[in-house]
């Protein structure tokens, strides 16, 4: 049996918690690269603690990779999340940026990456 450390005491609440064991999106804009801003005149009523921290995050754009990241959980937690608010009207999803970056800054990126 593994130690209990109370300094990493790791994950309180099973990310299934979130979502209700739902694991179905509704929207198929939700890709991970997706921007996500919220939509600040609409009133917030009735939505989870794990969803006011989600519509908190994209208060400036933020893509569902990140959100995941924050919520330190599953990306698939924090679609389901997002999807809902979406949904609701609270959440604008904005495609991906499909154009290419500039060459020259991936090739200064990779060399800053190469001296670390």
């Amino acid at each position: 049996m593994a130690e209990w450390n109370d300094d990493e005491p790791g994950p309180l609440v099973r990310p299934y918690v979130h979502t209700g064991g739902r694991t179905d999106v509704t929207s198929d804009e939700l890709d991970v690269s997706a921007l996500l801003h919220a939509i600040p005149e609409t009133t917030v009523d009735d939505v989870s603690l794990s969803a006011t921290t989600v519509r908190e995050l994209c208060s400036k754009p933020v893509s569902l990779a990140e959100i995941a990241a924050e919520l330190e959980s599953p990306i698939s937690v924090a679609r389901v999340l997002v999807g809902d608010l979406v949904d609701r009207g609270l959440l604008r999803v904005t495609a991906p940026r499909t154009d290419r970056p500039d060459v020259s800054f991936i090739e200064r990126l990779r060399n800053d990456v190469r001296n670390l």
